[in-house]
């Protein structure tokens, strides 16, 4: 799965949060003295004596796209697939397919928060009888300690929380980090917790929702801890990580779901085994004879049509709120010009880009993903080259040198929808190379002020279901800052700006606003800092003997191991 982008998808200094605006806007602790848990899963947790869809393992061959393992840290569905049944936030999602996996449920929290008229302060309070894997309870100033925790680790969330009262302070104390964020109150005693923010945030539910508040215990390191998993407090927790080797998931033997309401599942698998493989051909070909249980690699594109005519009831097919564009940098010529940037809009075909991708996609013009409420089909830029060249030459820019940025992953199709704009860019009368650069490195390139990438692919998928997810990280001129810039074209519309700022505060997503963000989608697109060109569609694999009658593929964290079932 290509990389996706989180809100605030920068990994902000904390010096540079302040002067960036970055606020307001990637034996294991787990296991230490207790005794490993069995295929019973321990005294507490749902067994497989009591659950009679559980079964012994999962076996799983991933990617080697993990980033991290700790929930501080994680921003791309790799790591994220683990982590979501590892470390529960206050609240969370419905573990179900399709739009009702977009509401949110209290989960470590007994109910959804409490805000107050203004918009400000949300209340909640913990559940009685929560426990971390390692047997200690969960404190409610574990919250507070937690989110401080990501500013420590200079976390790609930092964005996320510098709206919460005296956050920004907190991040411009450190390296020695003085006191503590103020806006976060607890009292352990009767589980409360209290946050304050400096203005009203419409998104924020969905940011306590995130992995990144998930708690852990407030003495957890200030440094990555996926080799040394922290204690969890979901159905499951992680044994071990031998980075691009393994992942083993075993059950939480503290964990019980009866005290969840229904909302977290007990987990049917006792244990999930993730093999971490390069080769899509052998991971294709080891699930389909029943080595592994589910190949997370999608399959070669020479595969795709056999999988479709011999293998569908082994497949499914589904389509992830994501948006594939090419951004184009309006600080650096050619591309500071609206009319070379609507040329390219104009030039490039999206029917053939929806070939590149295996004619798994669907070919768009917008920012938003379909599926969304806020989402109105743009129809800007129907192919037309004769215009696209034609704008060149209005704005001056025949035979202007320009460097097209691509990587070199394969899952996302980026070598040949770079060496496609490439083409392109030639044949509207530009003077194109491209450069093909380690998918390892290549958003922290392009994010880097100092490379003046021009123009290049790039790719989101959503990290929570609300437009600001979109529009703030990717499209906020507020938001660029000089290192780990998300907004790769460096758009910086005023009036964008301030649009943003207002519905940011509107507490809910009525009709009136849906159509306030439906507008601001075009009047983005008017300006052409993207040429999005498809939504992509992708394909789980599974071996024989699951039974897909209990798949979940979550609109957020895409497939869920926890609810599968075997045969």
């Amino acid at each position: 799965m290509s990389r996706r982008i989180v809100r605030g998808a920068v990994a902000c200094a904390a010096l540079a949060l302040v002067a960036a605006g970055c606020g307001g806007s990637h034996k294991s602790a787990g296991t230490t003295g207790s005794t490993p848990p069995t295929a019973s899963g321990g005294d507490t947790t749902t067994s497989s004596s009591s659950n009679p869809k559980a079964f012994a393992n999962f076996r799983v061959a991933q990617d080697e796209g993990i980033d991290f393992l700790d929930p501080g840290l994680s921003f791309v569905p790799q790591g994220l697939f683990v982590l979501w049944n590892s470390y529960l936030p206050l609240i969370g999602y419905r573990h179900v397919s399709g739009p009702a996996g977009a509401t949110l449920v209290p989960y470590l929290a007994q109910d959804m928060p409490k805000v107050s008229a203004d918009g400000r302060t949300y209340k909640l309070k913990l559940r009685k009888g929560l426990r971390y894997s390692d047997g200690t309870p969960v404190k409610a100033s574990d919250f507070g300690a937690t989110i401080e925790r990501d500013f420590k680790l200079q976390s790609p969330s930092v964005g996320l929380f510098s709206n919460i009262r005296g956050a920004v302070a907190f991040a411009s104390s450190g390296p020695k980090w003085k006191g503590h964020i103020a806006g976060i109150t607890s009292n352990d005693r009767t589980g409360a917790i209290t946050i304050r923010l400096t203005q009203p945030q419409g998104d924020f539910e969905y940011i306590l929702a995130s992995e990144f508040a998930a708690p852990v215990p407030a003495s957890s390191p200030a440094r990555d801890a996926s080799t040394r998993p922290l204690p969890a407090t979901g159905p499951y927790l992680i044994e071990s990580y031998k980075p691009n080797k393994q992942v083993i998931v075993v059950r939480n033997p503290h964990f019980d779901a009866r005290l969840f309401d229904g909302n977290v599942p007990a987990g049917n698998p006792d244990r999930v085994t993730i093999d971490i493989l390069d080769d899509p051909t052998l991971a294709l070909s080891r699930t389909l004879d029943g080595q592994y249980d589910y190949d997370a690699l999608q399959p070669p594109a020479d595969q795709v049509a056999s999988l479709e005519s011999k293998h569908k009831d082994q497949i499914e097919i589904y389509t992830p709120p994501n948006t594939y564009y090419y951004f184009m940098n309006t600080r650096v010529a050619p591309f500071d010009n609206l009319k070379v940037r609507q040329a390219v809009n104009y030039a490039i075909d999206r029917k053939k880009l929806v070939g590149i991708y295996r004619n798994l996609a669907t070919p768009t013009e917008n920012v938003l993903p379909p599926g969304y409420p806020q989402y109105k089909k743009l129809d800007l830029y129907a192919y037309n080259l004769a215009k696209a060249k034609q704008l060149i030459r209005q704005a001056g820019a025949t035979a202007a040198p320009v460097t097209v940025w691509t990587s070199d992953n394969e899952q996302g199709r980026a070598p040949e929808a770079g060496a496609y704009l490439k083409g392109v860019l030639d044949s509207i009368g530009l003077k194109a190379k491209l450069n093909t650069i380690d998918a390892a490195t290549y958003w922290t390139t392009i994010g880097n002020q100092k490379t003046k990438a021009q123009i290049g692919f790039a790719d989101s998928y959503q990290d929570y279901p609300h437009p600001l997810d979109w529009f703030d990280p990717l499209l906020n001129g507020n938001r660029i800052t000089r290192l780990y810039n998300g907004n790769y074209a460096n758009f910086d519309d005023p009036a964008v700006n301030a649009k943003l700022a207002a519905l940011r505060k509107e507490p809910s997503l009525s009709g009136s606003i849906n159509a306030q963000w439906a507008a601001l989608d075009k009047a983005v697109m008017l300006q052409a800092p993207w040429a999005p060109f498809v939504n992509v569609q992708s394909i789980d694999t599974f071996g024989p003997d699951v039974n897909l009658s209990c798949y979940v593929q979550h609109l957020t964290y895409q497939f869920d191991f926890a609810t599968i079932c075997h045969k």
